[in-house]
């Protein structure tokens, strides 16, 4: 009894084992993620054996959200070369040629991100030529890009060879290393290009007092769409069409089930200087190829779609 009560008293230590620490590659997605979702990751906190880690870490979040990255890297380290030739690219005053963006060399994926970035806003900015802009997309859809960067250079392939009607360049896109890896992207796509020549008719329309809009006819040949207050068109004349994502319940015609949320949305500032119109169902948007916002949709006089401009190719203000 009494060797019973001192097990009691003294039980024996479990081996608890310690969790694995976290990869570089581990991190670099969470970092990545965050970034896509508009989030601002805090750098980890690593040990100091682990110090080339915590500086390609702090490299890529620069490359996240600075305007420019700053190396942290050691003296002539590889690593050091390649942001201090990366660094010297964002700084220069033309634009880019083919050679300039090959010469870069890049293996880290905070210099493939700070390409994204700058690419990204040198082509909304329209200050990047066509042929420039196919290569720089193509430098960042090669194999040695993280998934994520190359899925974002991916889409806006996509989106540009949708706004310039280039279906070859769709469908070598398809047929390409990191089209067969992600090819739930392209069914949208196609239904894009094919609703290019029809209509509108697909789309269920409410006016802004939630009445139902028949036989849909544009003030203007140029309609945008888009769920976000804060992206409006860049032109007064426009329709603007709002689109419900989280919406896919009907209720009757009169009291739609959706209406309470469409209700708050356009009580936002932003919505009240427009012509502005409510699509509700998901699936209408969808079957037009149109998913992603802020998009433009280019009529001619009879209504049929000769354009649509969505994502990273659609005109901001």
């Amino acid at each position: 009894m009494l060797l019973f009560a001192f097990a009691l008293l003294n039980p024996p230590a479990m081996q608890i084992p310690e969790p694995a620490p976290q990869t570089l590659e581990a991190l670099e997605n969470q970092m990545l993620e965050a970034f896509d979702f508009g989030f601002e990751a805090r750098l980890p906190s690593l040990p100091p054996d682990r110090n080339l880690d915590t500086a390609k870490l702090t490299w890529l979040h620069g490359a996240a959200y600075l305007s420019m990255p700053v190396s942290v890297f050691p003296n002539g380290s590889l690593e050091h070369g390649e942001a201090v030739r990366i660094i010297d690219f964002l700084k220069a005053k033309v634009p880019p040629t083919v050679a300039s963006l090959n010469s870069l060399n890049m293996r880290l994926t905070g210099s493939h991100l700070a390409l994204w970035r700058y690419g990204q806003a040198a082509i909304r900015d329209g200050t990047w030529n066509q042929n420039i802009r196919i290569h720089w997309e193509n430098i960042l859809m090669d194999k040695s890009v993280h998934p994520l960067i190359r899925g974002l250079a991916l889409r806006h392939a996509l989106c540009w060879a949708l706004a310039e009607k280039d279906d070859v360049r769709l469908a070598n896109l398809k047929n390409s290393s990191v089209g067969a890896e992600m090819p739930s992207l392209f069914p949208l796509f196609q239904k894009a290009f094919a609703s290019l020549g029809g209509s509108l008719s697909p789309l269920r329309l409410w006016t802004s007092s939630f009445n139902p809009v028949e036989n849909y006819e544009a003030h203007a040949h140029r309609i945008w769409l888009c769920p976000d207050p804060d992206f409006s068109p860049p032109e007064k004349t426009m329709d603007w069409i709002v689109p419900l994502l989280e919406g896919s319940l009907v209720g009757s015609r009169e009291n739609p089930l959706w209406r309470p949320g469409a209700e708050r949305l356009l009580k936002e500032d932003g919505f009240g200087d427009y012509n502005v119109m409510v699509a509700p169902f998901k699936k209408d948007l969808e079957l037009l190829g149109i998913a992603l916002f802020p998009a433009l949709v280019e009529l001619d006089s009879g209504g049929k779609i000769t354009g649509i401009k969505m994502g990273d190719a659609c005109p901001r203000q």
